[in-house]
């Protein structure tokens, strides 16, 4: 199971896969994303295009993020353009809820596990969201993922109602 897998979604482990643990600056995702918001590069500049065809032509069911042509992933990103913008207006990330109501426990989010200790790690699901999130250097609605024993006593700190 992959460590963006949303069936780690509330998994409670003893023993934390070392492999959760990834670096933002070697995800293709965030890079371009920060290219493309952070450093003002186009999308296509910004090898988000090329990524995106990429994944496609690999994809045994040849979609990627419900996308199929390089139509599909233009519009995908004119709408992370669009949530770029509502964000950055609002000053934070909206919910997933907020976008599409009957939306449950951020599922399409931010993906989030707790480390041994509490701390957050991220999932490599949300990638987008997350990036918005870290642009704008604000709090952001994340679906729990794999969480470990020890930071069960961690959660409450973490979870809020705004």
């Amino acid at each position: 199971m992959g460590t963006g897998s949303r069936q780690l979604s509330g998994r409670v482990v003893r023993d934390w896969p070392e492999d959760l643990l990834q670096s933002f600056d070697s995800h293709p995702k965030l890079t371009y994303c920060w290219a493309h918001w952070r450093d003002g590069k186009t999308w296509e500049e910004a090898g988000a295009i090329d990524f995106m065809m990429s994944r496609i032509r690999v994809s045994p069911t040849g979609v990627t993020d419900k996308c199929r042509t390089r139509e599909d992933v233009m519009q995908r990103f004119d709408t992370l353009e669009q949530i770029w913008n509502a964000s950055r207006q609002q000053g934070y990330l909206a919910s997933q809820a907020q976008l599409e109501p009957d939306n449950f426990r951020e599922v399409g989010g931010v993906l989030m596990h707790l480390g041994p200790g509490g701390e957050p790690v991220f999932s490599g699901a949300g990638c987008h969201r997350f990036a918005i999130a870290m642009l704008l250097d604000s709090p952001f609605p994340a679906q729990l993922g794999c969480v470990h024993i020890s930071a069960i006593q961690v959660l409450q700190r973490l979870r809020s109602n705004s």
